[in-house]
């Protein structure tokens, strides 16, 4: 027993080397992200569908910011400054330059600018995290932060079934329980559950997860999903969905203010990076919401106190939603009325 709880604990215990490699890797993950996936991508929809050529070598431009402002110098780079002109307006091979009233060669005038860094950053940053989440259940050692926790949480689940078992275990019996339940059929794992009392739904993601933990090459690669979710289903979604709930609606305040500055026409029309951003950041965020709820457990598989947690929770999202529409000036349709009460 206590070798299991000691060998738990080497596994919650992650070093410096780990997080340094998952912090590196993440950052390069969202530079390849940013280079080679948002940047071309982004390129070609403003060619392909804004019929607009994309000027990011260096080169000058005139941009005006609003109808009332002057006319100013706007120096592209690669990044952090892109300028989306007419095609129409590119020189012609053979045409003489077109100069102004001083001589200087005409700078072609730039319908809009774009920052691809500030309107892609919530994108990036939270996709290298992904990806270098998925590159460390692979790898091992000091690249190999989330495998030992998935590590971990089979240890843990596996501990608490011998404790039902044997009360006081060793690692032998700990062994011997993932072999029964790795070679189990589906009638000894129905039976399985009854004696454990777990849902049979819980116990299959179990069997999964052991079986990720004891494959490798292209099969452990194959069943990295089962540990994930059975990592996801155990420990992430009960500790941070909550969290995450909160970050969402935070971002949706990001995102209002952000609008009703645009609104105000404090944000130019013709520079969307700030607009594109916070969408950006509210999109993620539902979309790792929406992981959570995916991925958590149903009213069926919570205990009594996650039941009630879970009908408080959603009385919480009713109330927020009524909230907002009053905010908004929606109204409720009768339907809904009718449902609510």
């Amino acid at each position: 027993m206590a070798t299991t709880r000691s060998k738990v604990v080497e596994l919650s215990e992650h070093t410096p080397a780990q997080m340094i490699v998952f912090g590196l890797l993440s950052v390069v993950c969202a530079i390849g992200l940013f280079t080679m996936v948002a940047v071309p991508t982004v390129e070609s929809f403003f060619t392909t569908f804004l019929r607009s050529e994309v000027l990011r070598d260096g080169s000058a431009v005139h941009y005006r910011i609003s109808e009332n402002r002057e006319d100013e110098v706007v120096t592209t780079s690669p990044f952090t400054r892109w300028a989306l002109v007419d095609p129409g307006d590119r020189e012609r091979p053979g045409a003489s330059v077109q100069l102004d009233a001083q001589g200087v060669p005409k700078l072609r005038h730039a319908e809009y600018v774009f920052s691809p860094v500030i309107a892609f950053a919530p994108l990036v940053i939270v996709g290298g995290f992904v990806l270098a989440a998925l590159l460390t259940t692979l790898l091992g050692g000091a690249a190999g932060l989330v495998k030992q926790k998935l590590e971990r949480e089979i240890l843990t689940a596996l501990d608490r079934l011998a404790m039902v078992q044997f009360g006081e275990h060793t690692q032998q019996e700990i062994a011997a329980l993932a072999r029964e339940i790795v070679s189990a059929n589906l009638r000894t794992l129905h039976d399985l559950a009854d004696r454990f009392a777990l849902p049979f739904s819980q116990l299959v993601l179990l069997r999964n997860a052991i079986r990720w933990r004891d494959s490798s090459g292209f099969l452990r690669v194959w069943r990295t999903h089962d540990a994930v979710k059975f990592y996801m289903r155990e420990y992430f979604t009960n500790r941070y969905s909550n969290a995450i709930l909160g970050l969402v609606y935070m971002g949706a305040a990001v995102l209002i203010i952000v609008i009703g500055i645009r609104g105000l026409k404090f944000l130019p029309a013709t520079d969307p990076s700030v607009v594109l951003g916070a969408l950006g950041l509210e999109f993620m965020l539902l979309v790792t919401y929406a992981v959570v709820l995916m991925y958590g457990r149903t009213d069926e598989e919570l205990p009594e106190h996650g039941r009630d947690t879970a009908a408080h929770t959603a009385q919480l999202d009713s109330d927020t939603e009524h909230l907002l529409r009053a905010f908004l000036g929606v109204q409720r349709s009768s339907t809904a009325d009718g449902d609510r009460s």
